[in-house]
């Protein structure tokens, strides 16, 4: 059983799938941003403490020691103080960079092609940087599928605008 496409034709189909799929995942998880941002700014970050003082007094109580219940008091106790208006301001601008360029795309703007993929450069630069720095496979993750985007949309773009310089 063959399971790569028979010819070029398929094989462009399958590639402009795959990245009409990436640019969907793409901009569901901008507007899913943009909607943390919003939901950030409304929830005040003292009440956001309180929760997390609440949820936790139960396991403190029985184990003062215990390494998650501190990690989470102390991750909520940082948010709240320091970063509440910086994170709402990282999702907002990093889900609204990618939906007016997805968006760009999708309306076959030549322009939101390339301006995609430094995007994603950056994106994926700064994510694989805190990914290997802080050990997190998520932010790895993140970074191979925004440099898998990035190849896939220089592809489609040169195939777009092929007499174009790339």
């Amino acid at each position: 059983m063959d399971i790569l496409p028979s010819n070029k034709e398929e094989q462009e189909k399958d590639i402009l799938w795959f990245f009409d799929l990436a640019l969907l995942l793409k901009a569901v998880n901008g507007a899913l941003e943009i909607l943390g941002a919003v939901l950030i700014l409304l929830v005040p970050p003292a009440f956001i403490l309180k929760i997390v003082e609440f949820t936790t007094s139960g396991e403190i109580a029985q184990d003062p020691g215990d390494v998650i219940t501190n990690i989470i008091r102390s991750a909520a106790q940082t948010f709240t103080v320091h970063t509440h208006y910086l994170l709402a301001l990282y999702l907002v601008l990093h889900g609204a960079i990618k939906v007016v360029l997805v968006m760009g795309i999708f309306a076959g703007k030549r322009i939101a092609y390339p301006l995609f993929m430094g995007a994603l450069a950056l994106f994926g630069m700064y994510e694989a940087y805190r990914g290997f720095v802080l050990g997190d496979l998520f932010l790895q993750a993140l970074a191979v599928f925004d440099f898998s985007v990035l190849i896939l949309t220089s592809y489609e773009y040169r195939r777009r605008y092929p007499s174009l310089p790339s």
